[in-house]
């Protein structure tokens, strides 16, 4: 699937939803240039636009879908959106990037060539903030790929133990945070889906409790790390 047809079938919605962490970070912590790398339609920028979190910071958005990138531009017109590869960051300056977000992106591309340019593009004492998928041995979702069961078809993996992704950091990064929380899915998330990008916004009273309305995803979990460069 290309990256223009992904885009097509797994659109996000803009909410006022964050991750608390990535709040805690960004209220506890001098910043003035924000990267969201692989940041898709824009949700999260738009959820930290609209809490408040991003005033005075210079942010840039990175993904390679132009469709994408073009909606990211619409959220506010003083972001920097650029074209670009998680693995490769090309448009992205060395060591000029206060805080790294990236959320649900890693298990999509070759992580090794993506940390590899997050530890170029951030700066010295920089922060990152990551969530990925963290797979349990009875993890089980019903796409199906290549003789796995996975929670998106086009995940090239799915972590099963920490090191796995953690020992690609573990040189030039100290971790801080290590979390896992278990994976959450809205029922309506089925539904919207179909819909499409026709329902783009589901910030509004009536989306919020439909959407809260969950059920568990067993044997997957939120995996959220936080590091600073050495």
């Amino acid at each position: 699937m290309n990256i223009e047809e992904y885009a097509k079938v797994a659109p996000q919605y803009y909410t006022d939803e964050v991750p608390p962490l990535l709040i805690f970070l960004l209220k506890n912590n001098i910043v003035s240039k924000l990267l969201d790398c692989g940041c898709g339609d824009g949700s999260l920028l738009y959820s930290l636009k609209k809490r408040k979190l991003l005033r005075g910071l210079d942010v840039i958005g990175i993904d390679l879908s132009p469709s994408r990138v073009s909606l990211i531009k619409k959220i506010d017109t003083k972001f920097t959106a650029n074209i670009d590869s998680a693995e490769t960051l090309k448009t992205v300056r060395d060591n000029s990037i206060d805080i790294l977000v990236t959320t649900q992106v890693i298990e999509h591309v070759n992580d090794k060539k993506m940390t590899t340019s997050i530890h170029r593009v951030v700066k010295k004492c920089g922060i990152i903030y990551l969530s990925t998928v963290f797979k349990k041995w009875y993890g089980w979702y019903f796409y199906r790929r290549d003789g796995r069961w996975l929670l998106d078809p086009t995940h090239l993996r799915e972590y099963t133990s920490d090191s796995q992704l953690l020992n690609l950091f573990r040189k030039d990064f100290y971790l801080v945070v290590n979390k896992k929380s278990l994976q959450w899915f809205p029922i309506a998330d089925f539904v919207l889906k179909r819909i499409g990008p026709l329902v783009r916004s589901r910030d509004n009273l009536f989306w919020k409790v439909i959407r809260s309305i969950r059920v568990p995803i067993l044997g997957y979990y939120l995996w959220e790390i936080v590091l600073v460069k050495k």
